[in-house]
């Protein structure tokens, strides 16, 4: 069976790993993988895990031009695709779609060549406009061998809303987390000594409480409003440091922030890390003030694994994979006032935030990676 699989995206987070983590596994099963995608700055790793995995990789840039021919030469997206059909010749195409708007025209190109496509939302938070004609054209390649799934309840629900689809039409595939067998047991020692490692080169005091979050420097992710109450946290915790790993289109407008309020001490901007996990390690808690998300992020689902406490907001389907006071302490999107109580008492109660800790560890092993990927590998094969 040969799979093509597709995303149109210029940097490396979440969605585009997750897509990875898929096509290796289905490697793994014996699946010839083919994987399209932009090259760009953001996506040579990308480019090298796949060679390093045996997928095959072709530049593909469908919002602009077919990445197999020069830049200059521009083509509409409905002919860019079908050429990367013709070239790569797929049984089936799954498709990575950070927004509702990016199905198209890939699913209706697909439709057209009779190749059935598992599509996957990995972003929803409300219902989106497309053009009449896009939501026809849609409508009529989901009847062509297509299935369809987002990755929570609430992101099924603002997918039916945008797409006009019955209750049975779209499904909901949550998304996966690999998970080493080696932090089965972690080793105090080695952790130990990862901490005080990474305090050395922060050039921070080794007792220093580590605050961490992991992800683009975007509105998105709410670094803003969790700015808001940095200053009213360290007059209570002065031994807590901020550390934000991520680059994004907000980082200067954050750090003339941070400067303003003379926090340079407290606030540590990473920028792009291929480090996490020896970060998640190394950290004493996480802090997600997401304002929106598709499913439950990669960056909580991957702290639930390293058994790092976490605060993080309710963003998406986050409440439906961590719940408040179980795994986690939650509060409200947007709710600065919330965020701080939580972030208070976490700070507080060091002990309770470790025992959530361990209960998110369990909790995260009904959505590990082999799980996710028996998923695809069924819904793939029974679309072939």
């Amino acid at each position: 069976m040969r799979l093509l699989t597709i995303c149109d995206s210029l940097i490396r987070y979440g969605s585009e790993n997750h897509m990875l983590c898929v096509a290796r596994g289905l490697v793994g099963r014996g699946v010839d993988v083919h994987a399209a995608f932009p090259c760009a700055p953001g996506t040579v790793s990308m480019i090298q895990d796949c060679k390093a995995a045996g997928i095959s990789y072709w530049p593909f840039e469908l919002n602009s031009r077919f990445g197999l021919f020069p830049r200059r030469w521009s083509i509409s997206p409905n002919l860019q695709m079908l050429r990367l059909l013709k070239a790569v010749r797929p049984d089936v195409v799954q498709i990575t779609a950070a927004w509702p708007t990016q199905v198209w025209p890939s699913a209706w190109s697909c439709a057209l060549c009779n190749i059935p496509v598992l599509a996957i939302f990995q972003l929803a938070p409300e219902k989106v406009s497309l053009p009449w004609l896009h939501l026809k054209q849609l409508a009529w390649a989901r009847r062509r061998s297509q299935r369809w799934m987002g990755v929570s309840q609430q992101n099924l629900l603002a997918l039916q809303q945008t797409f006009g689809t019955g209750p049975d039409e779209i499904g909901i595939l949550y998304n996966g987390v690999e998970i080493d067998p080696g932090m089965n047991v972690p080793n105090e020692a080695e952790t130990e000594a990862l901490r005080q490692e990474v305090r050395i080169e922060l050039a921070v005091p080794l007792d220093a409480k580590l605050l961490l979050t992991t992800a683009r420097l975007d509105k998105q992710k709410g670094h803003g409003d969790l700015l808001q109450i940095v200053p009213r946290i360290i007059d209570e915790f002065p031994d807590v440091l901020f550390v934000w790993a991520g680059d994004g289109n907000e980082r200067q407008a954050l750090e003339t922030l941070v400067q303003q309020q003379d926090l340079q001490k407290h606030v540590r901007f990473l920028g792009y890390r291929s480090d996490i996990s020896r970060l998640l390690r190394a950290s004493d808690l996480f802090v997600f003030p997401s304002r929106f998300e598709g499913g439950c992020s990669a960056a909580i689902r991957e702290s639930m694994v390293y058994r790092l406490p976490i605060v993080c907001s309710d963003a998406g389907g986050t409440s439906e994979i961590v719940h408040n006071g179980t795994h986690a302490l939650v509060f409200h999107v947007l709710d600065i006032d919330g965020m701080l109580v939580q972030l208070r008492a976490a700070l507080s109660s060091p002990t309770k935030m470790r025992s959530l800790a361990e209960q998110a560890r369990q909790r995260i092993l009904e959505f590990s990676s082999n799980r996710m990927v028996d998923n695809y590998f069924a819904i793939i094969k029974k679309l072939c």
